[in-house]
């Protein structure tokens, strides 16, 4: 019996510890974005949203169209991602995209399998892939759904420490001249607090000059306003301004050391926005803006509030410093309170009776407990007056 209980606690704890590290998290995305396009983009797919990081060997994924009538797929997948380094990019890469044939198609559902992903990318790796686009095939056709299913959670990418590529594309770029900003990037877009040290930051921009340069023509910037971690910080802000480490084209490449030294620390949770700004050669546009090699930020959990002394004492200071109230009211007030006390002293009186009789209960039924077992164990000798033995 106790070998058939081992075995089956065995086989549930097993079976808990499976399905926990499984990866069976589905993802559904709001499409309300989507355009109609009849030769370009629908919908596009963010890493911030869903990022390529997150599939499995078990991952499918279902995109929906408004084109059920249609023979053929209406649309096509593409893949956007950081291709491998040539020797006219430094080593570092550029922008790549790749078309996915999907598996199956009917009644409006396009459906890809992880390996037509996998096919699809070649050699590059699933966390280079910065973005995804829903692309027309030819016809008029607008994305009206886009599924996930069987991938990895963001806790399980946090946990796993799985890399994935950021980008940030602006609709509208800002020229700028003079030492200007041309593109202002939130945390919600890219947390630089994401970056590893095997991080590169690239900057893509378009530059207008009479003169030839020989430096950069950008350069990255770290604000914060609420500072208290940077040994640079004044007043609370840092304007940490980032040199390029290398720049070729419309390319400006920014190192992670470069970046710490820039802000003064490698804890970047206080850094509130990001910038590219141009360094006075002349007009730049910042076009996109890549973080390479991020990790995955652990999900914040909510905290529990817990009561203090401290939190009664802030509750006391704030019903002193209430507004005096009438002599009438002070009476009536008094009045309640009196009976709200002798109503609540009347309780705990109660329930601590309570308490003693359940207590004094328990104890007298484990003394006679003690003594049945005792005395079954002896009888009582009239002659010796006392217990003996059987």
């Amino acid at each position: 019996m106790k070998k058939a209980l081992s075995m089956l606690i065995g086989s549930v704890a097993a079976f808990v510890i499976g399905t926990v590290s499984a990866a069976a998290a589905d993802v559904s995305l709001d499409t309300k974005t989507a355009v109609e396009s009849a030769d370009g983009v629908s919908f596009s797919v963010n890493s911030n949203s869903l990022s390529a990081s997150q599939f499995t060997a078990d991952t499918t994924l279902t995109v929906s169209c408004d084109a059920a009538d249609a023979d053929s797929c209406p649309i096509k997948l593409v893949l956007n991602y950081w291709g491998s380094p040539s020797p006219d990019n430094f080593s570092v890469g550029q922008p790549t995209s790749a078309e996915v044939t999907a598996s199956d198609y009917k009644n409006g559902k396009a459906v890809y399998n992880y390996s037509d992903i996998t096919d699809a990318l070649g050699d590059a790796e699933l966390s280079s892939v910065y973005s995804i686009d829903v692309v027309s095939a030819g016809s008029a056709v607008t994305c009206t759904g886009f599924d996930a299913s069987n991938v990895y959670s963001q806790a399980e990418l946090a946990e796993k420490q799985i890399l994935h590529t950021v980008c940030v594309h602006p609709n509208n770029p800002k020229p700028s001249q003079n030492w200007g900003q041309s593109l202002t990037v939130g945390v919600d877009q890219l947390d630089i607090s994401s970056l590893t040290p095997d991080s590169i930051v690239v900057a893509v921009f378009d530059f207008e000059s009479e003169e030839e340069i020989y430096n950069s023509p950008v350069e990255f910037i770290l604000q914060s306003t609420d500072d208290n971690v940077s040994p640079k910080a004044k007043n609370g802000t840092v304007w940490g301004k980032v040199p390029a480490s290398y720049f070729a084209g419309k390319y400006a490449y920014f190192e992670y050391a470069d970046i710490v030294d820039a802000y003064g620390t490698d804890d970047f949770s206080c850094v509130s926005t990001l910038y590219v700004g141009d360094t006075g050669m002349g007009t730049v546009t910042c076009t996109d803006l890549f973080a390479l090699k991020c990790k995955t930020l652990a999900p914040d959990e909510p905290e529990t509030p817990e009561v203090t002394d401290e939190s009664s004492k802030e509750e006391a200071f704030t019903t002193t410093t209430k507004p005096a109230k009438s002599a009438a009211d002070q009476t009536s007030e008094a009045a309640a309170s009196s009976t709200g006390e002798s109503s609540s002293s009347t309780g705990n009186n109660i329930v601590l009776i309570i308490i003693g009789v359940v207590g004094g209960l328990v104890l007298a039924g484990v003394l006679v407990f003690i003594l049945l077992g005792r005395k079954s164990k002896e009888a009582y000798d009239v002659n010796r007056h006392r217990f003996i033995k059987k």
